[in-house]
């Protein structure tokens, strides 16, 4: 009895298990290369997913970024924001996700590099981007001295004015400095402006010296401020302060306006009412 011809067949090749990245809608979107991963040299593939500690699949600004995997651990897992700076965050769950500590920041792009290990001890790493919503309510403020190359007075404290309040103030004054030659010391100092709305004052320790350059920065953009507002820029003013004008009975006294080097207007000030229709000038200190 004849015996069919015997056909050779191919080895088959071992599965290998795509990197499933879930896809992170509406505010917070996924982009970039679809989630590469380095080959591993045995085992197949992590798969890693991204979206908010709460469970939800997308990540609104506000929410906090959470990294898991399936099918092995996380090893290393970095967030980047496009200043350099890391969103921090650590492992838990032995090394089945990571978490975030800080709160993602509105129209953000975050970079993500997550390094992988599977059950067979083979090592990955995925490379992906998300990009957060911007925001749909902000707050903003306003510098004083509120114009560039402003002369202040010797003991004038620098301002920063809000408009809406701010309810996280120790998030936003991190993220406020005063930088002087000279190495000026000084503190902040919460309150309320006239109208009602938060403010709060730069005091340096012992007068400024005339002539001292100061620059006031505001490093605010995507920190949320409370009540579902965010600033969404940052902001600097460099001042030079200039002399203190002198009690003298209500009599109009100094007042130099400088730009930039040269005196080039003169602008009256009285104890106790300062003329600010400018903007800029030596302040009355009495």
């Amino acid at each position: 009895m004849s015996q069919p011809p015997y056909r050779r067949r191919r080895p088959s090749r071992p599965r290998r298990v795509a990197l499933a990245l879930l896809p992170v809608i509406a505010t917070g979107t996924l982009t970039g290369c679809g989630g590469s991963a380095e080959a591993s040299p045995q085992g197949d593939p992590v798969q890693v997913a991204l979206g908010a500690a709460d469970g939800a699949r997308t990540v609104q600004a506000g929410d906090r970024l959470q990294v898991t995997a399936e099918g092995g651990v996380l090893t290393e897992v970095s967030v980047t924001e496009p200043s350099g700076r890391q969103l921090p965050g650590g492992l838990g769950h032995g090394g089945a996700s990571w978490t975030s500590r800080a709160k993602t920041a509105p129209g953000t792009k975050y970079s993500v590099v997550a390094r992988t290990r599977n059950a067979q001890g083979g090592v990955g790493a995925v490379k992906e981007s998300l990009t957060t919503a911007t925001a749909a309510r902000h707050n903003t403020l306003m510098l004083d001295p509120r114009s560039p190359d402003a002369a202040a007075g010797a003991v004038r404290p620098l301002t920063v004015l809000f408009n809406f309040p701010v309810a996280d103030r120790s998030a936003v004054e991190r993220r406020l400095s005063v930088t002087a030659d000279g190495r000026m010391t000084g503190s902040w100092e919460w309150g309320q402006d006239r109208d009602g709305g938060d403010r709060v004052d730069w005091r340096p320790a012992r007068p400024w010296k005339r002539g001292t350059e100061v620059t006031l920065r505001a490093a605010l953009d995507g920190v949320d401020s409370g009540g579902g507002r965010y600033f969404v820029r940052d902001y600097d003013l460099k001042f030079t302060i200039g002399r203190s004008c002198t009690d003298s009975d209500l009599e109009p006294v100094c007042g130099k306006v400088h730009r930039s080097g040269p005196i080039e207007a003169t602008a009256p000030s009285v104890r106790g009412e300062d003329n600010r229709a400018i903007g800029i000038g030596d302040w009355n200190d009495g």
